[in-house]
This record gives C-alpha cells, sequence and structure tokens, in this order.
C-alpha cells in the first residue's frame, strides 16, 4: 500500500493470518474468580446463591475455546464459616470463603481448568484449603495449585492436558499467603498447600529457585508440545509489573515455559509475544480481575486473552485481548461486559447510558494502552485485538453486501473493469482520526488487483500538485485513480495551500490528471466531490452556510469538467447528509467529518457506490 504518511496506519491481519487464528488451538485466559462481600449476596435469593449471570455476557467466549483457564482466588470453606465478609476499601480484614454454587457457575462457564495457587487459599485455614480440593473433585473440575498432602503435591505439581492433539504442561505457582509468613509456608505441615515463588531477597529464595527448577525438570520429561505458568505475582493495583515479575518471568523462559499467564494484581498489565533463543513465548503480566467490585485504581476494567496455537507445528502464533468493563444495575449481580458487545449489542445498547459511555470509553483506552501499548478509542472497536510479536494488529472492516442496483453504479461498474485501483486523497482516504481505516475499505475486496493509498492528514489539491506528494502519486501503477480532495482547500482557506477559487480548484486538479496520463496515458478517473462537514467544524475558516455554498461550487465545477473529458464523478455528499440528519452523528463520525472505523466508513463507502 502506498501511504505518505503512516504514522496513523496500524497493520492489518491479512486474511491468511486470520484464517490461521480461526483455525488454531485456542487457549483462553482471564483473571481472579474473586468474589467480594457485595458479590456473594448480590446472588443470594434468601434461599439459594446463583452466580450465572456473571458469565452472561463472556460464557460464550469462554466455552468456545479448546482450552479455558480460569483463578480461582479463594476458598470453599463451606457454610459453617461466615462468606467473603468486605469489599474494598471498606476498612474490614479482607478474608475470603465462596459458597459452593460459585465453583458450578465456573464450571457451566466453560472453564477446561482452574488455578487455586494465590494468596487467599488459607483464608479459612488448612481445613477449608482442603475443603476447596474436596468441592473441586466432587464437582469434577480440574484444578491445579493446591495439594491436600505431600503425596498429593508430588504427584500433581505438574498438570497434563492432552486437549485435540495438543499436550500441555501446566505449572501454578504463588508468591504467598495472606497471613502466613513465607517460612511457615514451606515448613513441613504446609509445604503441601501450595507452590511457591518468592523475593530474591529473602532466605528461602534459593531453596524455591531450586524447587521451581525441578518442576520444570519433570514437566519437560513428559515431552509436552508447550510449557504453561499460571503465577499469582505482583503488586497490587499496578499497571507495570514489579522487578520480581520480571524475574519469575524471566526465570521461566529460560527453564522452558512458552505460555505464562500471570494475575493478581487486580489491574490489567502487558501482554507481549518475544521470540527468545528461536522459541515463540506468549506473556500475560495480569488481565485485572475478572470481575470487580470497585472502580479505584480502574478496577472496573479488566480483559480476556486468547493464544492462538498452530495446531500443526504446536507453536504460538499470535494472540488477542477481550477488553471488559465491569457493571452493576441495582437488581442483579456485577458481571465483566465485553467492551464490543456494549457497543454492538442491541440488548445492551439500551441500557447503558451515555454517562456510562463516557467511562467505557476510557476504560477501553487504558485497557488498550497498558496490555498492547497502543491506546485505541471506540472508533476502531473490534471484538478481539490481536497481536504479534510487532504489536497491535487491526482487522479490515467488513465487506459491504453488492445488490444489483448497487452493481450497475458508476463507481463499482469502474472499479470492476479496473485492475489496480489508487485512492488519492485526504484524511478522510488515509484514515488519519479512526486508527487508520480509509473510506473505502468496506469496498476494497471488491477490487480484482492491487490497491495503492496515495494519500495524507490535510491534503489539500494545491499541496498535492506543489510539494513532494504529487510524484509519489504519479508513481502509482494503476489503472484507475479515484480521487476525493478538495474539501480542506474549502476549509482552509489559506493561499498558499489551498486552491481559494472554483476555477483554481479546476485548474490544479487538470495538473494532477495531467501527470498521471503523462506517466500512464491508460490510466482512467473517477473524481469524487469534496466532502463536507457537519456545522460546528472547527477547522473550518467559514461559518456552515459559506462554507457549505462554496463546496457546492467546488463540486458543480468539477462535476462539469469531468463531463467534458467523460471521467466518473460522484457527489456522496446528499446520501451521507440525508443519514446525517436521521441518526446520531456519533455513530458514524469521530468528529464533524471523519468517519469512524465501522458504521461511518461503512456509510462513506455505500454513499460512493449509491451515488
Amino acid at each position: 500500500m502506498l501511504a505518505v504518511h503512516e504514522e496513523n496506519i496500524y497493520r492489518i491481519v491479512d486474511s491468511q493470518t486470520q484464517a490461521k487464528y480461526k483455525d488454531a488451538f485456542r487457549i483462553l485466559f482471564c483473571g481472579d474468580l474473586i468474589l467480594l462481600e457485595d458479590q456473594v449476596k448480590r446472588a443470594f435469593d434468601g434461599k439459594d446463591y446463583n452466580f450465572n449471570d456473571m458469565f452472561d455476557f463472556t460464557r460464550k467466549y469462554i466455552s468456545a475455546a479448546d482450552f479455558s483457564i480460569g483463578v480461582f482466588e479463594g476458598p470453599l470453606g463451606g457454610d459453617k464459616q461466615l462468606y467473603s465478609n468486605s469489599n474494598y476499601g471498606d476498612g474490614k480484614r479482607l478474608r475470603l470463603n465462596f459458597p459452593d454454587e460459585f465453583a458450578d457457575a465456573i464450571k457451566d462457564a466453560g472453564f477446561a481448568l482452574v488455578t487455586t495457587a494465590n494468596n487467599h487459599v488459607l483464608d479459612c485455614g488448612l481445613d477449608g484449603a482442603l475443603r476447596t480440593i474436596e468441592v473441586l473433585n466432587q464437582k469434577q473440575i480440574d484444578f491445579i495449585g493446591s495439594y491436600a498432602n505431600a503425596e498429593d503435591k508430588l504427584n500433581s505439581r505438574v498438570k497434563l492436558i492432552e486437549k485435540n492433539g495438543l499436550k500441555l504442561a501446566i505449572l501454578a505457582y504463588t508468591y504467598g499467603a495472606t497471613g502466613y509468613k513465607v517460612e511457615r509456608l514451606l515448613s513441613d505441615d504446609l509445604a503441601h498447600v501450595t507452590s511457591m515463588i518468592v523475593r530474591r531477597d529473602i532466605p528461602e529464595f534459593e531453596n524455591v529457585l531450586e524447587s521451581v527448577k525441578k518442576d520444570f525438570a519433570l514437566a519437560k520429561s513428559h515431552k509436552p508440545d508447550l510449557i504453561i505458568v499460571l503465577p499469582h505475582w505482583g503488586t497490587q493495583f499496578v499497571d507495570e509489573p514489579n522487578d520480581n515479575q520480571k524475574f519469575w518471568r524471566d526465570t521461566f523462559i529460560s527453564l522452558g515455559a512458552d505460555i505464562i499467564l500471570g494475575d493478581h494484581t487486580h489491574s490489567v498489565q502487558p501482554a507481549k509475544i518475544e521470540t527468545i533463543d528461536g522459541r515463540k513465548t506468549f506473556t500475560l503480566y495480569c488481565p485485572g480481575n475478572y470481575c470487580n467490585v470497585y472502580r479505584e485504581h480502574d478496577g472496573d476494567a479488566s480483559l480476556m486473552t486468547e493464544v492462538y496455537i498452530d495446531r500443526e507445528t504446536k507453536k504460538i502464533l499470535g494472540g488477542s485481548i477481550i477488553p471488559m468493563w465491569t457493571r452493576s444495575t441495582l437488581e442483579g449481580n456485577y458481571r465483566p461486559l465485553p467492551i464490543y458487545e456494549i457497543l454492538t449489542n442491541d440488548k445492551l445498547r439500551r441500557e447503558i447510558s451515555t454517562f456510562e459511555l463516557e467511562r467505557i470509553s476510557y476504560v477501553l483506552k487504558h485497557i488498550t494502552r497498558v496490555a498492547l501499548g497502543t491506546e485505541l478509542n471506540e472508533t476502531l472497536i473490534q471484538e478481539r485485538y490481536f497481536f504479534d510479536a510487532k504489536g497491535f494488529q487491526r482487522v479490515n472492516v467488513a465487506p459491504l453486501t453488492i445488490d444489483d442496483e448497487l452493481a450497475k453504479g458508476k463507481f463499482f461498474t469502474a472499479i470492476q473493469a479496473a485492475q489496480d485501483v489508487c485512492f488519492v486523497g485526504d484524511s478522510i482516504t488515509h484514515g488519519t482520526k479512526n486508527g487508520g481505516v480509509p473510506w473505502y475499505e468496506p469496498i476494497a475486496p471488491f477490487i480484482n488487483g492491487k490497491i495503492f493509498n496515495a494519500s495524507f492528514g490535510g491534503a489539500t489539491i494545491k499541496r498535492m500538485i506543489t510539494e513532494k506528494f504529487l510524484s509519489k502519486i504519479v508513481a502509482a501503477p494503476a489503472d484507475l485513480f479515484v480521487v476525493a480532495i478538495g474539501t480542506n482547500d474549502v476549509r482552509y482557506r489559506k493561499p498558499d495551500i489551498c486552491a481559494m477559487t472554483s476555477e483554481e480548484y479546476i485548474a490544479c486538479m487538470k495538473i494532477l490528471r495531467d501527470e498521471i496520463l503523462k506517466n500512464n496515458p491508460a490510466a482512467k478517473f473517477v473524481f469524487i466531490a469534496p466532502w463536507t462537514s457537519t456545522d460546528g467544524d472547527k477547522i473550518s475558516a467559514l461559518k456552515y452556510r459559506p462554507k457549505i455554498k462554496m463546496n457546492n461550487e467546488y463540486s458543480a465545477a468539477l462535476k462539469s469538467w469531468c463531463e467534458a473529458q467523460d471521467d466518473v464523478f460522484i457527489d456522496a455528499n446528499d446520501y451521507i447528509k440525508t443519514r446525517l440528519n436521521k441518526f446520531l452523528h456519533s455513530d458514524y463520525l469521530t468528529d464533524y467529518i471523519h468517519p469512524n472505523a465501522n458504521a461511518g466508513v461503512i456509510l462513506y463507502s455505500k454513499a460512493v457506490l449509491s451515488s
């Protein structure tokens, strides 16, 4: 793709890679499945506990994966002890205990495995930890991270999973347990309860490190395709991994870990894919809690992650995150809502307030900035945000459905007759304001050959022919040039860079056309009338009515010029304005002119095809 400015263009997941991701063995992981006091009490109807609504909008993702992993952060201590008796920030000492029905909801949601290695494993004492093991076994919920006795730990500390042709070895660790010193947890009567990773500055470190090395040696002896580590680690409410996380992450990888899926910080932390010593590795330091009851420290922001494994080579292909926001109505429990579902699901769109949407927008930016290193907003909403070793990859907008009427239109006929097409334009063609999605992307699949994008943000026709951009446009080896330029000439009103009259506009357009024909005498052209912006355009030097009047003058002049030389002329503005007059601008535009990366570019594409 030829583009003059690329700083706003994100890499695209090509169709071949998307197909590989779709066919891959998919591992899904979410953060701490924790119940604070309000979550327990909201699930009680006076007789029974029911936590199923916590998974209303995530169940389809969890159950669809080949292997879904959760973090069971708390004991099933039974109803003889009080259930979780604190919420964050209420001043009470946090002690967790979950009703057994929570385990049922987790199983019904589709989790294949949970890790019980966490700092709340002994909140109900040793008896509570043992009862948790007993209940999970009774309910046939597979787990790793806590053990009934020394023999159980010796035999079960490496979990072997064979699923759909893939052999996984899984290890789980926690940094400690609340209320217990490390030396106590490593003493004879408690050493079997869980597996530890500790700081390097404490006396027990060397023994713990040696124990971890033995775990990996045992895991590798089973010759698994991949080794997965589930560490409970980090500093609470911090977005970046601490030195201890980084140390243990590097240690795990040096010992042979392929996938590290961490938790505990109750905050979103980075995800990354790296090639280390010729081996591709996947690390997620923390996805945040599965579902939080508080907003402080961005606790309502979380994600699920997916790791894609090639079924043939057994190697990591890539990954994705599914950003979520936690919400509760006055009736019902807290539940995480995938942000894509919020913005596209009709039921949720009728529930979510515009006030809440401001928070959701912030949460999406926060999650993508922290996890992917790329801040994204709802103008580029995707169900999954894919990434590989080079970072975020966006998906193409879905192609339009071309009915018989659209197929007969001037524009569709022109692109079907062409082989390679070059789109020339300004920020709307460049996708400057929506993450790099050009207005024509929903039409792109119907172009026979290559697509060249010769555009830049802030373009005017005068800049096109007087600055360095002309040579790049002329060099595009296309047989059809689609030119949509002139909007900024009308809006900016700067003589040094703008065509100030319709006559000068056409004169400049003629130079552009002639230069292209010098290099490519057989080239064909489609000229699109300058896009109009709405009232309230903050950039325009003209008020709304004079701006529209001048835009119409430029469009009329362009139409007459195209007719004189038998070029295709398109004016999409009436179609766009009709839609915007009836529906919310925010559903289509990022501001006063730029289409968003979904409904907006679809609207602009339909407008061009229909005009």
